[in-house]
């Protein structure tokens, strides 16, 4: 009788759907619980100087802002926009020699090497000198052969500045466009190059 009895009583169980205490099936619903810590996790953001851009300056009257992107360090736009008059501001090396040549090549690269050479020794001759925060920067103006020829001669030119850094690397500011844009900006480009704030 009692063998009989506790088959029944564990048929009666399986059916009822228990079983043994460490099986686990699909429809258990477990829970856990964590302690929290009392001290919070650091924070994983970058720190707020990291953030602070390269340079700081002050936008021209009639220019528009455009800010850091890639290589450059600031884009700045003369006048509309879709006229694509751009004033860039990259870190790089080389001496201010090398990089005049550099720009005087890219608005006369048919013109011989002699008249290139003297275009350069014109524009380094003429340059002025701005002072950025106490480091003297150099400011050139460069003209193609057609700019060259006068005042108010149409053609292509290119506005640069060097500004020495701490080490062999310098700040270039640039504007290449238009010959009559870069007479009537000169001194609202000096003006930016002046105000700029090298980080």
């Amino acid at each position: 009788m009692p063998a009989v009895f506790m088959a029944a009583l564990c048929a009666a169980v399986q059916a009822a759907g228990c079983r043994p205490p460490g099986e686990v099936r699909p429809d258990d619903i477990r829970t856990y619980t964590v302690a929290r810590s009392a001290t919070p996790a650091p924070a994983t953001s970058a720190p707020a100087a990291s953030l602070a851009p390269a340079v700081r300056y002050e936008v021209p009257d009639g220019w528009s802002d455009r800010g850091a992107s890639g290589m450059r360090l600031a884009t700045l736009v003369i006048g509309d926009p879709a006229a694509g008059h751009e004033v860039t501001v990259i870190p790089a090396s080389g001496t201010l020699r090398s990089n005049v040549e550099r720009w005087q090549d890219q608005l006369d690269a048919g013109a011989s090497a002699a008249d290139r050479a003297a275009a350069v020794d014109r524009a380094l001759s003429e340059a002025e000198t701005v002072d950025v925060d106490g480091t003297p920067a150099t400011v050139v103006a460069l003209f193609d052969t057609a700019a060259a020829a006068g005042p108010a001669a149409a053609g292509q030119a290119i506005l640069g500045a060097m500004i020495p850094g701490t080490d062999a690397s310098a700040l270039f500011v640039k504007y290449k466009g238009d010959a009559a844009v870069a007479r009537r900006e000169r001194d609202a480009f000096v003006r930016f190059v002046a105000s700029l704030r090298w980080q």
